[in-house]
C-alpha cells in the first residue's frame, strides 16, 4: 500500500471531500522539506499531528505499554499557512529540470491539498497533516 499524507480538518466542511492520495508527498518528503526550507517557507513535514487517543490506542495494538508515556496534544494548524507552502512548493516544483525527476505525483497532491486548503481558508477551518502507513 504505501505511506500516505492526508490532510484532516478540524471540523466537516459541507460539500468538501478532503479524499487525496498523498503518497508522492510522503515519498518525496525529505525533497520537498529540504525545498520549503531553501524558499523559507514551513517543510509540510510540520503540518504533521496526530490525535494523541489515537495514538495511543495504535500504540497498546502494537503492544506497548502507553501508561508513563507523555503523547503530544494534537496540533492544528492555519489554512493559510498550509496554502502559503503548497502554492510555494507547487511552484518550486514546477521548475525543477524536466525529466530529471518524474513529479506528476508530488504536483497532482500538491493541487489536491491547495484545494482542500482553499474552501479550509475561507471556512475558517485549521487541519494538519496525518499520515497513513
Amino acid at each position: 500500500m504505501g505511506t500516505a499524507y492526508f490532510i484532516v480538518l478540524e471540523r466537516p466542511v459541507a460539500g468538501l471531500d478532503t479524499s487525496m492520495d498523498g503518497k508522492s508527498l510522503a515519498k518525496e518528503v525529505a525533497d520537498l522539506d529540504w525545498t520549503a526550507k531553501e524558499t523559507g517557507v514551513r517543510p509540510l513535514s510540520e503540518f504533521v499531528s496526530v490525535n494523541p487517543e489515537m495514538a495511543r490506542e495504535f500504540l497498546e495494538g502494537e503492544g506497548v505499554s502507553t501508561s508513563d508515556i507523555p503523547l503530544p496534544e494534537l496540533q492544528k494548524f492555519s489554512a493559510e499557512d498550509g496554502l502559503k507552502s503548497v502554492r510555494m512548493l507547487f511552484r518550486e516544483i514546477q521548475a525543477w529540470v524536466p525529466g530529471a525527476k518524474d513529479t506528476t505525483g508530488v504536483l497532482a497532491d500538491l493541487r489536491e491539498c491547495e484545494r482542500i486548503l482553499e474552501v479550509a481558508a475561507k471556512q475558517g477551518v485549521r487541519w494538519h497533516f496525518e499520515v497513513d502507513f
